[in-house]
């Protein structure tokens, strides 16, 4: 918790400055608007993109061979929400620290699990914005769909070219702590490659576009709550770039630049204040409810992240260290 209260302080800086450069009365009073009746609609959207993006995540484990009982395997899951606010969600890989400490699995083994679902995450919303992009228009979203199509373009180019994987992992392995598993970064890359292959695409990222377009349809019903009409598609385009745009700038869950960037988008479809306000509950719903969900997940998994219960982590390399329950 102590990791996340800087991140918050910050969503709360952003959050007022986006209220402040609206009508602060007229934001007010669309909150006060607001019908109760609403929250279980605002909250439903984001359950069915977790739950698509457990079942990717369920897969991937599947891929490697790691076989984990879904009782077992969803508060794991869950509990990689708790860093959502990391840079790049990398934070996330809190994941594999449980599954190494839960079931002995070597890092190098699971890791590549979490690369795979950010860089199918990012495809799955740059598909969505030139879904967007096509049935409401935006090329001024261009650049930054294009940003990250080059990020995307990037990872594949070091993972999948062998010149630029030598180049990385020969700078990699100069510190000491990369160094001296030399054996586990050639694992990454084995387990990483197979994840991102045309048959494991072919199912990640539908998976992603269904979940992420569910979600995107947050703004929908949070621009209906305060008296506001949003296209679909209009939403799914904001949704898709201020994600991408977060995304791409590494910030920690993307403050700022995600909200900014959707509150512009929603401007040319309602009144400043309204558009601040769904902005802000579309982000309340959406990111910080996943960071609640994923403390009380990580909370169940205590004893697992602090290493109270580490079985001996068997070889990187060696086929037996797949799980088979």
């Amino acid at each position: 918790m102590r990791k996340v209260l800087p991140v918050v302080i910050l969503g709360v800086a952003v959050y007022t400055l986006i209220v402040l450069r609206s009508d602060l009365g007229r934001v007010a009073g669309a909150v006060r608007g607001i019908s109760p009746a609403w929250i279980p609609v605002f909250l439903a959207l984001p359950l069915v993109n977790y739950l698509l993006r457990f079942v990717k995540w369920h897969y991937f484990l599947r891929r490697i061979g790691v076989r984990v009982p879904l009782g077992e395997s969803l508060p794991v899951f869950i509990a990689g929400f708790s860093m959502t606010v990391s840079p790049g969600k990398f934070g996330e890989l809190i994941k594999c620290v449980i599954l190494r400490n839960r079931r002995g699995l070597p890092m190098a083994l699971t890791s590549p699990v979490v690369v795979a679902e950010r860089i199918t995450d990012l495809i799955s919303m740059v598909a969505l914005a030139a879904v967007g992009a096509a049935l409401v228009g935006g090329r001024g979203a261009l650049p930054v769909a294009a940003a990250g199509v080059l990020f995307i373009a990037g990872a594949m180019t070091a993972l999948f070219w062998d010149p630029a994987w030598k180049l990385l992992s020969g700078v990699a392995e100069k510190i000491p702590f990369v160094g001296r598993r030399a054996g586990a970064t050639a694992s990454f890359r084995r387990s990483a490659i197979s994840l991102l292959d045309a048959g494991s695409m072919l199912v990640s990222v539908p998976l992603g576009m269904a979940g992420w377009g569910a979600e995107a349809l947050v703004l929908c019903v949070a621009a209906r709550s305060v008296g506001a009409s949003l296209p679909p598609g209009a939403a799914i385009l904001s949704h898709a770039i201020g994600t991408v745009a977060g995304a791409v700038s590494m910030i920690p869950g993307g403050l700022g630049l995600t909200e900014v960037t959707i509150d512009g988008l929603l401007g040319g479809y309602m009144t400043p204040a309204r558009a601040a306000v769904t902005t802000l509950l579309m982000r309340f719903c959406t990111l910080w409810f996943g960071v609640l969900l994923g403390l009380g997940a990580l909370g169940l998994q205590k004893k697992f992240v602090s290493g109270g219960a580490v079985p001996p982590e068997p070889s990187p390399d060696a086929p037996e260290t797949r799980l088979v329950p």
